[in-house]
């Protein structure tokens, strides 16, 4: 039976961790920065409209 979620924490900090499972402390030396896809997105789209 479940009642709760258990939520998955930093093995240093023990900071609730993001979806893809990285750390969202800044202070933590596990800290990876948050995934920037849109950015991503836009330069290849600029760069592309180049051509």
């Amino acid at each position: 039976m479940d009642y709760f979620k258990v939520t998955k924490r930093c093995i240093r900090c023990r900071k609730p961790l993001r979806e893809d499972g990285t750390c969202q402390n800044v202070k933590c030396v596990r800290y990876k920065p948050e995934p920037e896809e849109e950015t991503a997105e836009k330069k290849e789209e600029t760069t592309g409209a180049a051509e």
